[in-house]
């Protein structure tokens, strides 16, 4: 099997195994070692699903185990399974919020002048939308959305779109941006209470949601609980650095992933901003993977042990009395 084969090979897994996913956490009842299994045909490039064991299959499912690989798969095919399978979660931790930034060898995201197109190559583009295809929410802050129009959809990879989150505190967004009239998938504007909602223009296929505020800004847990309620439980935060930075220093993401491209910019847009730590001793060093695309390198890191992504949301600085669940039956 060629490298080619191995990507659909993989992809096809993938795909598959989203649509388990995306009823978590109630998708395996019954005993914790009742496993789900799916079986990849190479002859129709087609992925069928059982109940049976690692053994008989490609990729399987259980509660007890969550989720595993066949060891006599190709070597690509477990590469790509063994980035994209925790973006799927598992039953007993559902929420996945992953942060994306592409940044050069000295930490720009993009040049003084806001010239982000593109730092990274080709390969990690297309892992973005990989990435947004496996999510259910792909969410951008006002600035990124106002700056780089953004469609935000899967088109580069087979598989649906995710529902478009863009930040937007203050209700700066101008409605005709690209994600906001095309159609492709719903988007969702998050607003301050104190933003006249029923006053603004929404176009057709956009909600507007409003979002308990702290100090005038969006609290990141305050967003994933609300996103929770409509049933999002896997964030794609793909950007910029400034709302990337927040997840991650409010302890919101369970996955960061930092592409490195080989590249100086120099003076420009810093990527992830962070507190100091006072000695090198107390630097965060958490367990990361790193995977190879292009020329670029991308560092996976694990934060489950140190930030909460959100299955827990009992404990959010400020929580919503009600919110309204969006009938996006009427907007597809």
């Amino acid at each position: 099997m060629n490298y080619e084969e191995s990507e659909l090979q993989a992809w096809s897994l993938l795909q598959a195994a989203r649509s388990l996913a995306d009823s978590f956490p109630d998708a395996v009842s019954g005993a914790d070692d009742a496993t789900t299994a799916f079986h990849y045909n190479d002859s129709t490039q087609s992925v069928t699903v059982s109940t049976g064991s690692l053994r008989d299959a490609a990729v399987a499912y259980s509660a007890k185990t969550g989720w595993q690989c066949n060891d006599n798969l190709p070597a690509t095919t477990r590469h790509w399974l063994d980035l994209y399978l925790p973006v799927l979660g598992n039953t007993r931790q559902p929420a996945v919020v992953i942060g994306h930034l592409g940044q050069s060898i000295d930490a720009r995201i993009a040049t003084s002048d806001g010239d982000a197109f593109f730092v990274t190559g080709e390969e990690n583009r297309k892992h973005l939308h990989r990435l947004r295809s496996l999510c259910q929410v792909v969410m951008v802050g006002a600035g990124t959305a106002i700056i780089d129009n953004p469609r935000l959809t899967t088109r580069a990879v087979s598989g649906q779109s995710p529902v478009r989150v863009i930040i937007d505190p203050l209700g700066r967004v101008p409605t005709d941006l690209t994600m906001m009239v095309d159609g492709l998938a719903p988007t969702v504007l998050l607003h301050a209470p104190s933003v006249a909602v029923d006053e603004l223009l929404t176009p057709k296929g956009c909600i507007r949601l409003v979002v308990p505020s702290v100090d005038g800004s969006l609290h990141p847990r305050n967003i994933l609980q609300v996103l929770a309620h409509h049933g999002w439980h896997r964030i794609f935060v793909e950007g910029g650095g400034v709302t990337v930075s927040r997840f991650f220093n409010a302890g919101c993401l369970s996955r960061l992933q930092l592409a490195v491209a080989p590249v100086l910019v120099g003076e420009g847009t810093p990527a992830l901003m962070l507190p100091g730590a006072a000695t090198m001793e107390q630097a965060m060093r958490p367990p990361c993977r790193v995977y190879r695309m292009g020329e670029d390198l991308l560092w996976d890191f694990a934060l489950d042990d140190q930030a909460a992504p959100g299955n827990d949301l009992l404990d959010d600085p400020a929580r919503p009395d009600e919110m309204p669940v969006p009938a996006f039956t009427r907007l597809l």
